[in-house]
């Protein structure tokens, strides 16, 4: 008999910052919880008529990972199991991978835990993912966290909408133009690769107008078949629905 652990997979074209918002909602996906699940070391007990499941948050890394862990219940097969939500970007898509680790097949009361867990995954969560409320107050906190630590590719991960647009001016010698969250990764990594030697750069703190959010960004370096140049550069933001649905660079 699998000694497999319960596994589903979902896969959404929202960000994982909507995933993952979504997964810390679960009284609006699961079923009403007793507690808080908002962050590390919170517990949570869910019930379903006389059975009891209590909960730690043991990890939450945002727009990466949660995991619980089963700490009681009246049902032992979930006794010291964990609930993990793994996040990833394939292509232009966000890819949920949930694992109730422990839970295997051997378990009496495993295939009750496979229809139940596949309806509130594939149903309660995704439903949410598709509505759940993003600020613009809230992409941009994540936004300036990244940009602090120059993690670029990491804001593309999990800000960008599946259909994102980026725009360099006309006639740029640098780059030009791509269309979808996978092609816009790739231009940036373009970028990077004709990158030479990095001699420095220099960050704003960004800004929030509107439905806008406004970057300064000066860099100095040596690029491939253009030798040591000083790019500055004013790149925006454009976010629509709880996503930012393009950038622009002006230099």
């Amino acid at each position: 008999m699998t000694k497999e652990d319960l596994s589903i997979t979902l896969q959404v074209e929202q960000t994982p910052f909507k995933v993952y918002k979504a997964i810390n909602a679960v009284d609006d996906w699961w079923t009403k919880i007793e507690g808080a699940a908002n962050s590390t070391g919170d517990t949570f007990t869910v019930r379903f008529g006389d059975v009891y499941i209590t909960h730690r948050v043991a990890e939450l890394i945002p727009c990466s990972c949660v995991v619980w862990e089963v700490t009681d219940s009246n049902v032992a097969s979930w006794l010291n199991t964990r609930i993990q939500f793994a996040i990833g970007v394939e292509g232009d898509m966000t890819v949920l991978l949930f694992n109730h680790k422990g839970m295997t097949a051997d378990a009496k009361d495993y295939e009750d835990c496979v229809k139940g867990w596949t309806k509130f995954i594939k149903e309660g969560l995704a439903g949410l993912i598709q509505v759940v409320p993003v600020t613009n107050e809230e992409i941009l906190e994540r936004f300036k966290t990244l940009a602090a630590e120059e993690r670029w590719f990491d804001i593309q991960d999990d800000l960008f909408s599946s259909n994102v647009k980026s725009i360099d001016p006309p006639n740029s010698p640098y780059m030009g133009f791509a269309e979808g969250k996978a092609a816009v990764r790739k231009k940036g990594k373009d970028f990077v690769a004709k990158v030479e030697e990095f001699h420095g750069a220099r960050t704003s703190m960004p800004v929030i107008g509107g439905n806008y959010i406004a970057v300064g960004r000066d860099m100095d370096i040596t690029g491939q078949g253009f030798g040591r140049i000083q790019i500055n550069e004013i790149m925006l933001y454009e976010v629509k629905n709880g996503e930012i649905v393009s950038e622009q660079f002006f230099y």
